[in-house]
């Protein structure tokens, strides 16, 4: 008869415990799936079953980060599992944490659908507004679904480990002392190998997930809490050395090598006997004869894709494709991030959009640029912002008035008007009040308003602006931008003819796209954006059309020239309505570690850590065919422009020096 192998008590307990655990993660991994069944359509079945597979890795690094403190304190001799007060506690310190993690399982969902990312740092930014945060998780129509799968996870997670526990205790096990060290030394040991995630030098890092073409399967692979760690982590330890080149988490290339890429990029001619200076001659003298005002309109969540003129196929934006016929209109304008706080920093200040934390939201952070508020303030413009919401939300208006902008007009200062939600006040409301006070701004004036209706819940003010009757979170965007097109385009009927509309500038564009994908990452169709020039006194009342490749940082440069004015001074874009007719353009487009570069027909994808990607933007199907193999010439040196312009930005925010930077 063969022998049976005593099993000491403890090792019996923690490995039933993290049979428990893995099962728990394996269904939040199938809840995932389930929950984007629509991305997931097109992934073979043979990588689904292997993203299971090798997401079993990251989930044993996270229990076994979790568990190897809990096993060495369940070594005590005082802890006997027999007892039943020590089995209860047991299970009561378990439990919360699983449901922290069951919380941010099922929270990734929803975030994956919004942002095409595993939960990361962008989490922590919104939970810093505790009050909005409710309001959206709650006016979401999944929310109490959600809450409700939480806790009966949680509750049976519970369950599960008290029978297990109460099982494994009914009869008592004397193994010798030997066998228990050896068992102890055997647990030790796997809980270090999880805790490495594979065998050799390097541990186990995210970008190991990534396993095939199949970008879904790929991120399917990784683990929520994992990458919401993680994601933590590198922005701490990047908070710990700003100033060291070498200690960031995009020291790409020795720093003046960055530099020098970026210099060829931005046009910048190198000043004196240092090559390394960024400072230039922005605009050029015009003939004007006076200083006109500005005014940028900032759309919140606008997208190409919704806009008639920039060929949707939804009609939803008539007023805005009509004004559309009496300006400059751009087709390929790309938003930089995917939040308003990297979308304002890069339209007023030409900065662009950074991985982790927004320049905004950073009190330490350098300003490596000059802001449209301060080159203005020379030629004695004053500066005003205006949105409909909380303007102290992101840090909006301690940033804005670090960087020049001298009046505020927030929700407290529109009086009675109508509201939306808790984000603000609508729209329409918005835009009649900014009406009724422009014309008592001292000319000339510099304005910014934000909108902020086209968010999520998608509310609109009556019954006169549901063109699509579904309920569907579709279709209420729909509603909402037929709203907004609607208050945009009341706006410009109230000034029209208002005297000082003759020496204005308009700029309308929009802070980011409303989602991303998760088919595509980082996918250049879902940065795009309008940006429409409107100024029939300066430029003239015509209907033009321009397809150079732009973003939101070269509003500001571009801007300048045509307000006819000349200033010394760091940006991030160029006057993309004075390029050389070989010039398409460029876009640098950013979601947290996934970096891109579109240039000519080309878009590439740095997924830093995990790989890079050439494709062709006009390919069909969208995306697909990876051409790293067959152009590569064209990849190193798109590969070198995008990661050397990232690497900078993010040195010099960080209090990084090269040469003689003048802000």
């Amino acid at each position: 008869m063969r022998k049976r192998i005593n099993i000491p008590q403890h090792t019996a307990v923690w490995a039933t415990v993290f049979i428990v655990s893995v099962l728990c993660f394996a269904i939040l991994r199938l809840l995932f799936l389930l929950g984007h069944r629509d991305v997931a359509s097109s992934s073979a079945i043979s990588n689904v079953m292997h993203a299971f597979g090798l997401g079993f890795r990251f989930d044993a690094k996270v229990l076994a980060i979790l568990f190897l403190p809990l096993y060495l304190l369940t070594l005590l001799p005082t802890v006997d599992f027999h007892e039943k007060g020590i089995r209860k506690a047991f299970a009561w310190v378990l439990t919360p944490w699983f449901g922290i993690f069951i919380f941010l399982g099922i929270a990734d969902i929803r975030f994956f659908g919004i942002f095409g990312s595993r939960l990361n740092f962008w989490a922590v930014e919104y939970l810093e507004h505790t009050d909005l945060f409710l309001y959206s998780i709650v006016s979401d129509a999944a929310f109490w679904m959600s809450l409700v799968l939480i806790l009966a996870m949680t509750a049976l997670y519970y369950i599960a480990i008290r029978i297990a526990l109460n099982r494994l205790t009914r009869r008592r096990s004397y193994p010798s002392w030997s066998s228990r060290i050896i068992w102890h030394i055997i647990v030790l040991a796997l809980l270090a190998f999880a805790i490495r995630g594979k065998l050799g030098m390097k541990a186990l890092d995210w970008g190991a997930a990534f396993f095939c073409e199949d970008q879904f399967a790929n991120q399917l692979a990784l683990n929520s809490v994992y990458t919401f760690g993680h994601s933590l982590y590198e922005e701490w330890r990047d908070g710990r050395s700003p100033t060291d080149p070498n200690k960031q988490r995009f020291a790409f290339y020795p720093i003046d090598d960055a530099c020098d890429t970026v210099c060829d990029m931005l046009d910048i001619e190198p000043t004196g006997c240092d090559s390394l200076d960024l400072t230039r001659k922005l605009g050029e003298d015009g003939n004007l004869g006076f200083i006109p005002n500005v005014v940028i309109i900032i759309m919140e969540s606008w997208s190409n894709d919704r806009i008639g003129v920039l060929d949707s196929d939804v009609h939803i934006s008539p007023h805005f494709d009509s004004l559309s016929n009496h300006g400059l209109l751009f087709t390929r304008f790309y938003a930089n991030g995917i939040r308003t706080n990297r979308g304002l920093p890069a339209i007023v200040c030409s900065f662009p959009a950074l991985p982790g934390r927004s320049i905004m939201k950073r009190y330490s952070a350098s300003h490596p640029f000059r802001s449209l508020a301060e080159i203005l303030d020379t030629y004695g413009v004053t500066s005003i912002f205006a949105h409909g919401g909380d303007i102290e939300f992101d840090n909006m208006e301690g940033f804005l008035r670090a960087v020049g902008y001298d009046r505020f007009f927030g929700e407290d200062d529109f009086g009675d008007a109508l509201r939306l939600g808790k984000w603000g006040i609508a729209d329409h409301a918005f835009f009649e009040r900014l009406a009724d006070k422009i014309d008592s701004f001292p000319r000339p004036f510099n304005l910014t308003a934000l909108s902020l209706s086209y968010h999520d819940p998608y509310l609109i003010p009556d019954e006169r602006f549901r063109r699509f009757d579904d309920n569907s979170e579709d279709n209420r965007k729909l509603n909402s931008l037929y709203y907004t097109d609607w208050a945009l385009g009341r706006f410009f009927d109230r000034i029209r003819n208002e005297p000082f509309v003759d020496s204005t500038i308009f700029i309308i564009t929009a802070d980011h796209y409303p989602h991303q994908s998760g088919t595509y990452p980082l996918a250049p169709a879902n940065f795009k954006i309008p940006l429409f020039i409107y100024a029939p006194g300066i430029i003239g009342d015509f209907a033009q059309k321009t397809d150079v490749i732009a973003s939101q940082v070269d509003i500001l440069p571009t801007l300048l020239t045509l307000m006819g004015i000349t200033a010394d001074g760091i940006v991030w874009g160029r006057d993309v309505l004075s390029l050389d007719n070989a010039d398409s353009g460029f876009a640098v487009i950013v979601a947290d570690e996934k970096l891109g570069l579109v240039q000519d027909s080309l878009f590439l994808f740095n997924w830093v850590g995990a790989g890079t990607y050439l494709y062709n933007v006009n390919d069909t199907p969208y995306l697909a065919h990876d051409l790293s193999d067959s152009l590569v010439d064209r990849l190193a040196s798109m590969e070198q422009r995008l990661n050397s312009y990232i690497q900078l930005a993010s040195y010099l925010s960080r209090g990084g020096r090269i040469a003689t930077i003048t802000p």
